[in-house]
């Protein structure tokens, strides 16, 4: 299914864990060229300075030339077909370019590539804007399975976290389309969905099979975690039915319980940043920590404790003075966590692959080298009487 050679990235894979350990001075310049030899990898990666200008000249490049056929089939009494038709042809184009250039060109993650798959994407959904009754439904659905179809195809992050997304918005709209009754525990579907995607990604990141996909199952675990914290958050719950639902609260006035919606904005934070840090979970750890900011705006929203100005420098001093200390604390590596930033969360799960690299670079039935031993005067047995 995959756009590349499964060996081919299982190679860059060992060369990235090969370069990371010569960070680390767990190998030398000799073994890590070994490595490279042994594990040959003919994609075409450029710096990131090239890649970004690749990317902007592609998208430049897909503009105009939609822009040129627009001017040249424009149909003054169908526009919108000629513009449907135009979508999907340029979007199928960039599509049979894309998978044109990556078996020629042996594009990666050049830019030129990532553009092309965007543009593709993009166009063939944009496609759906010609109709003027399209549903928030269709649109969801159709960005899903274009999305879905597209990581499974490329593994691209960025297709991953829209595919994610999409099915979370067809889940509400499908919701919302089901009457009032279904509109009550639009919150509650939203959180269990989040749930179940977290732990099957979880699941299928510790797959062989699926190790190809690893960024992709990171993007879809972050994004479903906040998925399911913001689906229970007092202030989107709040804002969202007063506005999609017509609830007409006035300022003041709480949601129906609204006491559940207050204890999910405070504990689920505080409960991925406890989990993070039991379990030396990097997603969990961060997610908690980009979440507490979400359970200050919301106090700070509803219930006006001390002026904005105070609260912003309280707050800051608190981060600084806490960030101080944590990294005075962990300057000696404890209890499994260190300042020192590391290249994965957990490098001893890294020493069978080191030593798979170490021992895969020694080819069977390869010619051992020149290492004539003896000649010296060491006195030892055997020895010859000269250095």
């Amino acid at each position: 299914m995959l756009a590349y050679k499964s060996q081919t990235l299982d190679n860059l894979h060992i060369q990235e864990e090969a370069a990371k350990a010569l960070r680390k001075d767990c190998i030398d310049v000799t073994t890590y060229r070994a490595i490279e030899a042994a594990h040959p990898v003919n994609f075409y990666t450029p710096n990131p300075v090239i890649k970004i200008g690749l990317f902007i000249l592609t998208v430049v490049i897909v503009s105009f030339s939609l822009g040129l056929f627009s001017l040249m089939t424009l149909d003054i009494h169908h526009p919108e077909r000629v513009i449907r038709g135009l979508c999907i042809f340029v979007g199928l184009g960039c599509y049979a370019v894309l998978e044109l250039f990556i078996a020629s060109k042996k594009l990666f993650r050049a830019g030129l590539d990532d553009g092309l798959l965007w543009c593709a994407t993009g166009l063939l959904i944009c496609s759906l804007a010609t109709y003027e009754d399209t549903s928030t439904t269709t649109w969801c659905a159709i960005t899903l399975v274009t999305t879905l179809l597209a990581t499974l195809r490329f593994a691209d992050m960025v297709m991953a976290g829209f595919a994610f997304l999409a099915f979370v918005g067809l889940a509400f709209s499908l919701l919302v389309e089901m009457g009032p009754v279904a509109k009550t525990i639009v919150p509650f579907v939203i959180m269990a969905l989040s749930l179940v995607v977290y732990f099957m990604v979880r699941r299928g990141m510790r797959q062989h099979l699926l190790r190809h996909y690893n960024r992709c199952l990171t993007v879809a675990a972050v994004l479903a975690l906040l998925t399911f914290y913001l689906a229970g958050n007092y202030f989107v719950v709040r804002e969202v039915s007063n506005t999609m639902f017509d609830l007409q609260l006035q300022e003041g006035q709480s949601i129906p319980g609204a006491a559940f919606f207050w204890i999910c904005t405070i504990i689920i934070p505080i409960a991925y940043g406890y989990l993070g840090i039991r379990k030396k979970d990097a997603i969990l750890l961060r997610t908690g920590l980009v979440l507490l900011a979400a359970i200050v705006f919301t106090v700070r929203y509803y219930h006006h404790v001390m002026p904005l100005e105070a609260a912003m420098v309280a707050g800051g001093l608190i981060l600084t003075v806490g960030a101080w200390a944590l990294i005075r604390y962990l300057q000696t590596p404890r209890h499994g966590f260190t300042y020192m930033e590391a290249d994965e969360p957990s490098l001893a799960d890294k020493l069978k692959l080191e030593s798979l690299i170490i021992a895969q670079t020694y080819v069977p039935g390869a010619p051992k080298p020149d290492m004539d031993f003896g000649g010296g005067s060491g006195g030892g047995g055997g020895a010859s009487g000269n250095y």
